[in-house]
């Protein structure tokens, strides 16, 4: 890249100084030092030799949970709505996407390496319900089903077909990567090379997502999001930013190389049917700020709610890096997620059709949406709003070179701050040994051995507490979230009645016979007369939308029978109490500052899982039974019954979710609460050892940590 070859001499001397440095302090070093160095090393030489090879390519990833909407999102974006990318269906068998321009079509599989599968194999033998598990016995069941021999492809580990039309494409696609296709569970990656155009120096990445339960997936996703300039990261509308999401985006997404990110909100048209209201003369809630008659209302309701949620978890997150005093290049990326784009890829490509042409899950859109329309058409372009994606996309290619010098002017200073964070880090640790050896001999030191052994009782019997007692509290928060659901689904049974009216015509027979007039014997004519008729009713949509509203009011329920009983700051900081406070000695002679780094590096770990229900299924069921005014008794009868039905649904399924979810996770949290005591007892146990065998030459290990903290404060300086 010419354009940076004053930037790619300042990269190379600064890798050179990096090798010198670490060849100065290589004999002074820990092991542990001296692999983090190098870690740090090989990122930086990775990272330069991407970013610097021959016609580099702007690297655009698409992230988000499964069900975000990823493959219709890139499907809209990239091939006018045609569904070339299919949807996965779990985590579990979905598959990093990469695609690329060649003058010839072909799709390109990468199968799991032979060690890889092994590994699932093993893995799938083991029957507890770890993510890890559960995802390799269904991959490994998956394949069994298909009855495939993998090992006769995984020696290929790559495989090239060539497609001539879309239609093709789509068919070879889905067998690889598809929800049901044959080879899906034995493929870990696919690019595709297409002859288009727009693909010119992109490359283009749908990913499974961090949170990805299988390692090796996991793995191959975080090397291209190292080297990622743009992200589009999706969120679903209907459930913004919630904990999940917030976890993916703001702690497992990698943003040091990443210059823009784009916050999309999906499935947009989802988020506006829980708004939408049909609204009748004797009808206040018009004057509702949260509902909505009409679509463009909707429209404006949902940009303020998701918009001042987005400005919300920005503002706290940029409050949390500034206190962490992280890199300014950081806190300016996650800035530009303070305006988010809403988008509805399927109503975008519902726009231009005609009924006949929808799919069946478009159909159920048309349905829930027709009566809130004037101008269908318009409002589904309206819920689209691929514009302003469309405009950014084009932007990004057409800006490459400016998204590449930023890239470039940041290289230095993103890991210069990365590796003066290491050196302040290794200077610490080394200074706390160092002053525990000058103070203490080995006697006081198998000492202090002993009482923190002594301690490790109290912290376990601590630990333990702290975790009965979150598991009785969310027993006792499962019971009042399950009866709080059917107290709820109580307020939804009643569908509102309404008044209409009618005009009913009569009519009747007039004789025309005058007794003067023998010819108008026996003749007459019909008159009809008009009047008045009120009736009442009961609305479909009205049925639905009580539905709606109590999926919407249960699902609250269900999550907060988590954030009441897991409230994820509060557990860390108490189980850092437990740990430092059973390890603090009155001795003056003792410092405990050591001892704090190794527990708040164990509890930092820590990550508690999120619980997520789906219930998008039982909300569509009842949409399809019925439609407009229903007057007679049966219908009214039968459309309660109905709605009786989908709530009593809804709220076993939701029951049952919550107890195997709250079962789920109890049993995460036991194996969390032992992880706990082991690495600390492993990390303690390691640091005394260390130190006891550094004690047989006290005088030696003193000059040694001496002149290392002293190398270190020189390394520093030269930064």
């Amino acid at each position: 890249m010419e354009l940076f070859t004053k930037d790619s001499q300042k990269f190379e001397e600064f890798f050179q100084e990096l090798e010198a440095m670490r060849g100065r302090l290589a004999s002074l070093a820990p092991e542990g030092d001296r692999k983090e160095l190098e870690r740090l090393a090989m990122n930086f030489e990775r990272k330069t030799e991407d970013f610097y090879r021959e016609n580099r390519k702007l690297n655009i990833g698409v992230v988000g949970q499964v069900k975000a909407g990823k493959s219709s999102f890139l499907n809209t974006l990239l091939f006018g709505g045609r569904e070339i990318l299919p949807k996965a269906s779990t985590p579990k068998t979905a598959t990093l996407t990469k695609m690329e321009y060649s003058q010839t079509n072909r799709i390109q599989i990468e199968y799991y390496s032979v060690e890889e599968w092994e590994v699932l194999e093993d893995n799938a033998l083991v029957d507890l319900e770890d993510e890890v598990y559960t995802s390799a016995r269904e991959i490994v069941g998956m394949a069994r089903r298909n009855g495939l021999e993998p090992f006769e492809f995984l020696e290929k580990g790559y495989e090239e077909i060539q497609f001539a039309t879309y239609d093709d494409l789509i068919a070879d696609l889905n067998n690889y990567v598809g929800e049901d296709g044959t080879f899906t569970p034995i493929v870990k990656a696919v690019t595709l090379y297409l002859n288009k155009e727009e693909f010119q120096g992109l490359s283009i990445v749908d990913t499974p997502g961090l949170n990805d339960p299988i390692a090796s997936r996991t793995i191959r996703t975080k090397e291209f999001m190292e080297v990622c300039d743009v992200v589009f990261f999706l969120s679903q509308s209907g459930s913004f930013l919630d904990k999940s999401d917030w976890i993916l985006l703001s702690s497992q997404l990698p943003q040091k190389g990443v210059k823009r990110l784009v916050l999309i909100g999906s499935k947009y048209d989802s988020g506006i049917r829980d708004i939408l209201r049909v609204q009748d003369d004797d009808d206040v809630f018009g004057d509702d700020d949260n509902t909505a008659d009409n679509i463009p209302k909707a429209c404006k309701i949902m940009k303020r709610k998701l918009k001042k949620r987005a400005k919300s978890k920005v503002e706290e997150f940029v409050r949390d890096l500034s206190a962490r005093e992280s890199g300014a290049q950081l806190i300016e990326v996650i800035k530009q997620c303070s305006e988010p784009i809403l988008v509805s890829s399927l109503a975008c490509n519902m726009v231009g059709k005609s009924r006949e042409e929808y799919n069946k899950e478009e159909q159920n859109i048309y349905a829930a949406l027709k009566l809130f329309s004037e101008d269908l058409d318009k409002d589904l372009k309206l819920l689209g709003n691929f514009e302003e994606v469309n405009r950014i996309f084009s932007g990004v290619a057409e800006e490459k070179e400016e998204i590449f010098r930023q890239k470039a002017r940041d290289f230095l200073p993103t890991v210069q701050e990365e590796l003066h964070g290491l050196l302040e880090g290794f200077r610490e640790k080394s200074a706390k040994r160092l002053l525990i050896l000058e103070q203490n001999d080995k006697q006081q030191l198998l000492k202090q051995k002993n009482f923190m052994e002594s301690q490790i009782g109290a912290v376990k019997a601590d630990i333990a507490a702290l975790f009965g007692e979150l598991n009785s509290r969310l027993e006792s928060e499962k019971a009042n979230g399950v009866r709080e659901i059917r107290e709820i689904s109580k307020d939804y049974l009643n569908i509102k009645e309404r008044s209409g009216s009618r005009v009913v015509w009569n009519s009747y027979t007039v004789s025309d016979s005058k007794w003067f007039n023998p010819f108008s014997w026996g003749k007459s004519h019909v008159e009809r007369s008009s009047a008045t008729e009120h009736y009442s009713y009961l609305m479909a949509s009205d049925a639905i939308d009580n539905l709606r509203r109590f999926s919407v009011d249960a699902m609250n329920q269900v999550e907060e029978v988590f954030s009441d009983a897991v409230e994820l700051k509060e557990i860390k900081r108490r189980l850092l109490s437990v740990v430092v406070q059973n390890f603090d000695m009155g001795s003056e002679s003792y410092d405990s500052s050591l001892f704090r780094i190794m527990v708040e590096e164990t509890v930092r770990k820590i990550e508690f899982p999120v619980f997520h229900i789906d219930i998008s299924d039982c909300m569509n069921g009842i949409a399809a039974k019925f439609t407009g005014e229903l007057t007679s008794a049966g219908d009214r009868n039968e459309l309660a019954g109905a709605l009786s039905n989908a709530l009593s649904r809804i709220y076993k399924e939701l029951c049952h979710k919550l107890t195997t979810g709250v079962a789920d996770f109890k049993e995460k949290m036991q194996t969390i609460s032992g992880e706990v005591e082991d690495r600390l007892l492993e990390n303690i146990n390691q640091e005394f050892e260390m130190l006891l065998s550094q004690y047989e030459d006290k005088e030696k290990e003193i000059g040694g940590y001496t002149l290392y903290k002293e190398a270190l404060e020189r390394e520093i300086k030269r930064l």
